[in-house]
């Protein structure tokens, strides 16, 4: 279950897809519902709306989610992303049809520490309703927002996958590239590294900014940047573009302000050989290791981030070793064969609790 199937963009399509095609190269049979991004022809079900309204707004048909479960006969159900109106309707069902059920945080407030954000949760009903068999979470920032916000003593870790085939370093020279990808939302922080284009530029006239993705902050971004080809807003990509970019640029910056409770572009990243430069929020500074695979600073520092840009693009050296270091730890800790282990022993312990509650 996932208010975004594989066939949309963003973060959490991309791990339903990852889970979806290992699970059934390992001989499970496998069904995807979902809101938005059903792939077509592939057998994936489309959740019915009370009203015809997009995205969060959707609310989901309870009985058509009933029904599609009572046909489907599921053993486990596996819910991505915790705070949605499917996720919702999904926990309700599976404790009346006593189906184990494992929900997965992908989330984190999009401001905010996670004290202010708990009171909140006694008006909520995803407090009273939800009771997965197990709960998990992409990172300790995200556990620790559902220990607070939602009172789940016993949230297991699990983090994001990377497919590390598809994902590889490339056979050509990299540019001179500095490389974003993702929506163009406040929080994601990408003006700031739109001000930081313009001291790099500067600095090095043969440095380019690429900016691949969408979001209500396009028209901002592209009025503020400089009025040159050095930086360049691509819009989205399909992911064969997007795995070239990543092979063919320097450094890839993620300058979230806050909200980030993971960043698979940063696996996607580190399984390029591309080292990271981000901000020290949310989850972030659990996957990229300061000075050994990225480098970390801090959010909407403008001179902290070209500082860092720079360094990785002069110092050939240090560039080598952290683009060494991303793609080990890519395939050692991230790598779709592992995550995919981890999640097929957490289906196997909710069948087994499941049959001790009931």
């Amino acid at each position: 279950m996932s208010e975004w199937g594989p066939c949309r963009h963003g973060g959490v399509a991309s791990q339903v897809s990852l889970l979806e095609n290992w699970l059934k190269q390992r001989g499970y049979q496998v069904s995807v519902l979902c809101n938005h991004g059903c792939c077509k022809g592939s057998g994936h079900v489309e959740a019915s709306s009370l009203l015809p309204l997009d995205h969060y707004f959707a609310i989901p048909s309870p009985s058509f989610i009933e029904e599609t479960v009572r046909r489907l006969k599921p053993d486990v159900i596996h819910v991505h992303h915790v705070f949605t109106p499917l996720s919702l309707a999904t926990g309700a069902i599976c404790k009346r049809l006593e189906v184990p059920c494992i929900f997965t945080n992908h989330s984190l407030p999009p401001v905010g520490s996670h004290d202010k954000w708990a009171p909140i949760s006694y008006v909520s009903p995803y407090r009273w309703i939800l009771k997965p068999t197990i709960a998990t979470a992409v990172s300790n920032a995200a556990a620790d927002f559902l220990k607070r916000f939602l009172g789940w003593r016993n949230v297991k870790v699990i983090p994001n996958a990377v497919d590390c085939e598809k994902y590889r370093p490339g056979d050509g020279k990299r540019k001179n590239t500095v490389l974003y990808v993702g929506r163009l939302v406040w929080r994601k922080g990408v003006h700031v590294l739109v001000d930081a284009s313009r001291r790099l530029s500067e600095m090095s006239r043969d440095t380019k900014i690429i900016i691949a993705g969408d979001g209500y902050m396009k028209p901002y971004l592209q009025a503020i940047a400089p009025n040159d080809e050095r930086i360049l807003f691509l819009g989205e990509v399909d992911e064969q573009r997007k795995i070239k970019l990543y092979q063919e640029s320097k450094v890839f910056v993620l300058p979230s302000l806050g909200g980030e409770s993971f960043g698979v572009v940063l696996l996607e990243s580190f399984a390029s050989g591309t080292p990271v430069v981000a901000s020290r929020v949310g989850g972030i500074p659990e996957i990229v290791d300061h000075g050994v695979n990225g480098l970390l600073t801090r959010p909407g520092d403008t001179r902290g981030l070209v500082s860092a840009i720079k360094l990785l693009l002069d110092d050939e050296e240090l560039w080598s070793r952290l683009s060494y270091n991303a793609r080990k730890k890519a395939e050692e800790k991230y790598s779709i064969r592992n995550i995919g282990r981890m999640y097929e022993e957490t289906y196997t312990e909710a069948l087994e609790k499941n049959k001790v509650q009931n």
